[in-house]
């Protein structure tokens, strides 16, 4: 789980959501009517991120769990790496522990600028070995470190798009279309060309954008439908308009099914 934490975000409720929604399906907290938990194979890491990037020490032989910040987010590296990344049913008492602490420990974060583009590439890093499934919650604009998006084409001069439908040459309205196609086409190919490295590793990305303004996701989005994943889009995210749809959707993606990797063999006679 890859879990942007500004202040906005957590007053909002959503950090409050899908802590709770994990805690469901942790073997000690099965649900007996529809017996949903997580596999006994399932492992499990826990990433949140703002300006600096936090990793969270999950070995079960801990009372309480560690976070681990790492603030050069120009010289990214795994710190405790058997430790971030476990598996649940080992270490669940030190998981459920931190799922109830973390929308307090946020709770009065007052950084604003977001590191998504490097915390991509530290969770890939703790995936690289085994593959799975990233669960990429985001409600800020990246706007430091890798894989900024630039939000200044959304204030560009209204004067560069010409009405190219207009018989009359000499009109210099806007011309919407022009504007709509520009706004849907990605700002460059840096998430696309993520996805294609994240995806030699059988790594799927999933994101869960639940923005207050505009993210640029035709930017990003390149990253969840080059890996195979899922975009699930809350926009002005409000915890009683989306609370029941977002863990309904978390559950979801959470118990599906899911094959990473498969052979084919065609034999001809």
């Amino acid at each position: 789980f890859l879990i942007d934490v500004p202040l906005i975000l957590v007053n909002s409720g959503l950090l409050d959501v899908i802590c709770s929604t994990i805690k469901k399906l942790l073997p000690k907290n099965r649900d007996h009517i529809n017996n949903k938990s997580f596999d006994s194979r399932t492992l499990i890491g826990i990433i949140t991120f703002d300006s600096t990037i936090h990793f969270y020490n999950l070995n079960y032989n801990l009372k309480q769990t560690q976070m681990l910040v790492l603030p050069d987010i120009q010289d990214i590296f795994i710190p405790l790496p058997e430790d971030i990344l476990v598996n649940v049913h080992e270490c669940q008492n030190i998981i459920d522990t931190l799922l109830d602490n973390l929308p307090i420990i946020w709770r009065n974060n007052k950084i604003s600028d977001c590191c998504a583009g490097n915390a991509l590439k530290v969770a890939f890093m703790v995936l690289k070995k085994i593959g799975g499934k990233l669960l990429f919650f985001l409600s800020s604009v990246p706007n430091i470190g890798e894989y900024v998006v630039n939000l200044n084409r959304e204030i560009k001069s209204k004067g560069k798009y010409k009405n190219i439908y207009s018989s009359n040459s000499a009109n210099n309205a806007t011309d919407p279309k022009l504007r709509e196609v520009e706004l849907l086409t990605p700002y460059n190919n840096n998430y696309a060309e993520l996805a294609q490295n994240i995806t030699q590793y059988q790594i799927a990305v999933d994101l869960f954008a639940c923005p207050s303004h505009n993210l640029d996701l035709a930017t990003i989005y390149p990253l969840i439908k080059n890996s195979g994943g899922t975009l699930y889009y809350y926009p002005q995210f409000n915890v009683h308009q989306y609370n029941d749809k977002l863990s309904e959707e978390l559950l979801f993606i959470l118990t599906a099914e899911t094959a990473w990797e498969s052979v084919m063999r065609i034999r001809i006679s």
